[in-house]
């Protein structure tokens, strides 16, 4: 036995040899076959060497498993990454790929391979992990994908934007996976076109029960999200974003107990957002954002939260942050940016130490700031546009060293600006616009070294502004428009600013001095891009303004600009935006001939231009040449000449002729405002079918014929101004398809139709001019059934309607009713929106909805301005210029005098029924309107008494019922009424004392005249007691005076009945008529001297007639 082992010992070393003599052969043989292959694949494929970082490094005299991207194991090729190896034009010969059989991972992601996915894949049976994302690969997945039964990792993801993308449609999304690619973990298919609905793709990935990872977006998915999702236990990564799902989110995806990453964002959902999921312990990001229909609420968060990154903006989200959120000790960034966020901010979060990123802009938080001084690694902050409030402490913000961007702006802080802020050493952007903080600048030093923005505009800051603003070299924006500083400043102290593009200095108390030290050197400026000196006392154009090029904003409106506009601003190629308005501009100079221009906004209203038709640049946007001297024809193609135009005003000048039928071929057209010139001829009855158009205001010219009756159904108008013009017919049916109306002004024409009950439907209605035309007939509206809830001017005035004034109508006048004293009054004046999406909250937002042409230049003009600038500049373009908003003037009689509301408050409630021929008592609805500031019943045949309720108006500033028939007495709760400043009760046949002690007595004596037994103070007629005349009395006067003596009788009809014969002659002979009316005519003429005989001529007939003297 012994001696067979020592044989075996001895053996083994000559057996080993001889089977390393088999094997290294075949290894070799192997390999260099495998190296041989992969430099024929080298050399195969077109790349650019100057960008290779691999296959630049594939050469014979190295083993190729030393090669960069080659990774071999016992000789065999096992993993090849070729990606961003700028490879292109497809795998010319990608057999020689497809035969290194032994591959287990493949990555050519990030090249330009242009073509489709080679079907050979099938080859490489042994492929685990596949990435072929942004690769460059278009058209149909092959199926032969499917038959990669070890694949764990797939990767055919590409970005949205790419020019190539994937299509999964045969096979799709099921067959591709199912039933051989079950083993997958990971799934990245971000960007390819699966156009599957919610239950189809959702129970294809439901079998996958390996799968961790999941990333789906920008597929083109549809919803609804199927429940059986939940099967998919072992999920730490789920990203379905930027897909148009119209699904809630399933309560089951709660159960998902490893998630680790969800994001959701962009995907069109709906409902309520499960509270559950935010609890999953494992949860670390959450991206639910830019789901507007989605809501919800922040959870009680338990303690030992994972979550890191919370992203719900641009969502419904809404409620108050808990106190518990300091329970999220490892969050590092949270976003509830444009939500429905309300109340305080819990004092806790400023125990989130980890906090790198907060934004909470566009909520409703009130309350005061948290300090955040556990916060210390806080780099950015955005409270913008909330209702936050109060005194920021000098120290507020010591301790946060490394914040880079501030923005507190649209909110309510007041006080001085913590100084603290201008020592911050990371510091880059500082932006408070739109608060009311004061305080002298002065005061301020700027010791942050790298600050670039600094927008303080629209705030209470006084004082002159500091040298270290112009010594602060780092600085790219300077924003102090709307303050109250004062001074004189030099122009060319910007020079040192050698990185300034934006200043904006508008509407304070400044002197800007455009006389510069160095005229000879107007070229070592900085290059601006925008410059706002609106209200700068300017007294002429700024020369240096000649040499930038590359300024695309330029404000210079009110201010003592003279003369003519140089023809050199036209020439800029650059420029986008041009306010001149509110100065002393006479002209144009130069020619405009063959003159291109990309200006998109250009505002020269309030000037004094003059002559012929002015220029209108091809791109223009929003044009108002208002208020000049413009006296020309309106070319009769205008409209044909302005594609992209959106609003545009002529209003205030004196053009002349018809208006041109081509504006409406101006399809983008919102606004249009002709009004107050001399316009002549019908409206064109192309006007009423442009369903784009929101604003239109023809009044005030001499406009003939009818309003045309063809509103489409889609009709999107929101005001109608058609006043003051010759005007007939009927008021068109059509305009109840305006659902969205606002304002109707129809006022001073000559229209004959009875009262329009068919807009009742529209429910946004706020005023209703008919004033001054020739409408007849009730005003009764038996058959309506809907609510004029929102109107708060009604204008009836000069008309020819009847009968009694309808309570019920009146109950649908909901806003007059509106008791103020008792809930929040509505604020502000009345703005007409031009746009459905409101301010923009960034530069983005801002040209959603611009025409993709434009966008196209506007991209070229902006290519080296910084997004933040432009954010900035979108704030200001909408809230300071306003553009995007109409603010509607309207005439209206009150307090006994004709006025014009240039702007109309929210909260004026007037109501205008006089000089028709109601009749009746007051209605005890109209005394319901508890909200109405004025009121005028006058010059009517109302009768019965004042009711005592009228002391419900309690908001009354003007009151005017005279020239009707009341009687009775003077109501006392008359004088309750604290903010009464006109009352006019003359002519009528009211009696008894004029109250007493009251404001009543204020009044001059006009205020009654006219009522014979009226007395009492400010009357000259006294009462005959000083008790003054009591109800009994009244009554028993009243009594007296209704019993009948037949003696005075008859007296009266003896008198009568000898009248009457000598008149009837007169009334029924034509010849005693003209003697008759020949000879009073004489004798009035001797006895009055102020009358004078003129001559008429009627039916062909000259007439002589007697009129007073002018």
């Amino acid at each position: 036995m012994r001696t067979d082992t020592l044989l075996w010992l001895f053996l083994i070393p000559f057996y080993l040899l001889n089977y390393s003599a088999n094997i290294f052969p075949a290894y070799g043989y192997f390999l260099g076959h495998q190296c041989s292959m992969l430099l024929h694949l080298k050399n195969n494929l077109i790349f650019n060497p100057a960008v290779s970082k691999k296959l630049i490094l594939w050469n014979q005299s190295e083993d190729c498993c030393q090669w960069p991207g080659v990774t071999c194991n016992e000789g065999r090729v096992i993993a090849l990454d070729l990606s961003e190896e700028s490879i292109s034009e497809g795998l010319v010969n990608s057999s020689i790929l497809f035969n290194l059989q032994y591959l287990q991972s493949l990555n050519l992601a990030f090249n330009n391979l242009s073509s489709v996915i080679p079907s050979e894949l099938y080859k490489l049976s042994d492929l685990r992990y596949l990435n072929l994302s942004n690769a460059g690969f278009e058209g149909q997945i092959p199926h032969e994908i499917s038959q990669l039964r070890r694949l764990v990792t797939l990767d055919l993801s590409s970005s949205f934007s790419s020019s190539h993308r994937l299509i999964l449609e045969k096979p799709n999304l099921q067959m591709l996976l199912l039933p051989n690619v079950t083993n997958i973990t990971e799934l990245y298919l971000d960007g390819v076109a699966i156009s599957a609905k919610g239950q189809q793709w959702c129970r294809a990935l439901s079998s996958l029960h390996k799968l961790r990872v999941l990333s789906m977006s920008s597929c083109n998915l549809s919803g609804p999200i199927d429940s059986s999702f939940a099967k998919l236990q072992s999920l730490t990564v789920l990203n379905l974003s930027h897909n148009n799902m119209s699904s809630t989110v399933p309560e089951s995806f709660a159960k998902l107990s490893k998630l680790v990453q969800l994001q959701l964002r962009s995907c069109g959902l709906n409902g309520s957002f499960p509270k559950d999921i935010f609890q999953i312990p494992t949860l670390r990001i959450l991206d639910i954002s830019d789901n507007k229909g989605l809501r919800g609420s922040l959870p009680n968060f338990r303690s030992h939260g994972s979550l890191y990154d919370m992203n719900l903006s641009n969502t419904n989200f809404s409620g108050m942050l808990p106190g518990e959120i300091s329970n999220l000790k490892l969050l590092s960034r949270i976003d509830l940016s444009s939500c429905q966020f309300n109340g305080t901010l819990p004092s806790s979060i400023s125990e989130l130490s980890q906090l790198v990123y907060i934004d909470l802009s566009y909520n409703n938080f009130i309350g005061s700031l948290p300090s955040f001084n556990m916060s210390k690694n806080l780099t950015y902050l955005s409270l913008y546009h909330n209702h936050l409030a109060g005194v920021l402490s000098p120290n507020h913000f010591e301790v946060h060293k490394n914040l880079v961007s501030i923005d507190l702006g649209f909110n309510l802080f007041r006080g001085k600006l913590p100084s603290s802020l201008l020592k911050l050493p990371c510091l880059r952007e500082l932006k408070v616009p739109f608060n009311q903080f004061n305080g002298s600048l002065d005061e301020f030093v700027i010791a942050s070294p790298l600050l670039e923005m600094l927008n303080l505009g629209n705030n209470n800051f006084h004082g002159t502004i500091p040298v270290s603003i112009f010594n602060t070299t780092t600085l790219r924006l300077i924003q102090l428009n709307a303050n109250k500083l004062n001074g004189t400043i030099q122009l060319d102290k910007i020079r040192k600013l050698g990185n300034l593009t934006y200043l904006g200095l508008s509407n304070n108390n400044l002197s800007v001095d455009i006389n510069y030290r160095d005229v000879h050197d107007p070229s070592n400026y900085p290059n601006l891009k925008f410059l706002m000196l609106s209200s700068c006392k300017l007294r002429g154009m700024p020369s240096f303004l000649r040499n930038q090029s590359t300024l695309l904003h330029l404000d210079l409106a009110d201010n003592e600009i003279e003369g003519s506009i140089p023809h050199w601003i036209w020439q800029n190629e650059y420029l986008t935006h041009l306010n001149l308005s509110k100065n002393f501009l006479t002209s144009f100079e130069g020619s405009f001939w063959n003159l291109s221009s990309n200006l998109f906004l250009l505002d020269l209203s309030f000037n004094q231009l003059q002559g012929s038709f002015p220029f209108i640049p091809t791109l223009v946007n929003c044009l108002d040449y208002s208020n000049n001297r413009f006296n020309s024809v309106i070319p009769v193609d205008i409209g044909n000449r302005l594609p992209f135009l959106s609003l545009l005003s002529f209003s205030n000048n004196s053009f002349q002729g018809q208006i041109p039928e081509s504006f409406c071929n101006a399809s983008s057209l919102d606004l249009l405002d002709l009004s107050h010139n001399n316009f002549v001829g019908t409206i064109p009855k192309c006007f009423a079918t442009m369903s784009n158009l929101r604003v239109l205001n023809f009044g005030a010219n001499k406009l003939r014929g009818y309003i045309p009756d063809s509103m489409p159904t889609s009709c999107i108008l929101k005001l109608l101004d058609l006043n003051d013009n010759l005007l007939e017919g009927t008021i068109p049916k059509s305009l109840a398809h305006c659902q969205n109306l606002q304002v109707l002004n129809l006022r001073k024409n000559s229209l004959t139709d009875r009262f329009p009950c068919f807009l009742s439907n529209i429910s946004t209605l706020r005023i209703m001019d008919l004033g001054l035309n020739k409408l007849h007939g009730s005003i009764r509206c038996p058959r309506s059934s809907g609510d004029w809830k929102m109107l708060h001017m009604v204008n009836l005035a000069s008309n020819d309607f009847n009968g009694a004034i309808p309570g019920e109508l009146l109950n649908s006048w909901k806003a007059m009713m509106r008791d103020d004293a008792n809930g929040v009054p509505e604020s502000g004046h009345l703005f007409i929106d031009l746009s459905d999406h409101g301010d923009p909250k960034n530069f983005e937002e801002l040209l959603s909805n611009v025409d993709k042409y434009l966008l196209v230049r506007i991209a070229k003009l902006i290519t080296n301005v910084s997004l933040s600038i432009l954010d900035q500049l979108s704030t200001e373009f909408f809230n300071s210029v306003d553009i995007s908003r109409l603010q509607n003037s309207i005439t209206i009689t009150n307090k006994g005098r004709q006025m014009e509301l240039v702007r109309i408050q929210k909260i004026f409630k007037y109501l205008d029924m006089s000089s028709n021929n109601f009749e009746g008592p007051i209605p005890n609805e109209l005394m319901q309107l508890k909200a109405l500031n004025a009121l005028n019943l006058s010059n009517n045949a109302l009768s019965g008494h004042i009711p005592s309720s009228i002391g419900n108006l309690k908001n009354l500033e003007s009151l005017d019922l005279s020239e009707n028939y009341f009687d009775g007495l003077i109501p006392t709760e008359l004088a309750s009424l604290s903010f009464l400043a006109y009352l006019n009760l003359s002519f009528n046949h009211l009696v008894g004392e004029i109250p007493k002690g009251t404001q009543i007595q204020s009044f001059d004596a006009d205020s009654f005249e006219g009522n014979e037994e009226l007395c009492g103070v400010p009357l000259i007629h006294s009462c005959s007691n000083d008790e003054g005349t009591t109800p009994e009395t009244l009554n028993a006067h009243s009594h007296t005076e209704s019993a009948i003596d037949w003696n005075i009788l008859s007296a009266e009809l003896g008198c009568i009945f000898g009248f009457g014969i000598f008149i009837l002659p007169l009334i029924f002979s034509r010849r005693w008529k003209l003697w008759y009316s020949e000879h009073v005519d004489e004798m009035l003429h001797r006895i009055i001297p102020q009358l004078e005989f003129v001559y008429e001529h009627s039916g062909g007939n000259r007439y002589k007639t007697l009129r007073w003297k002018n």
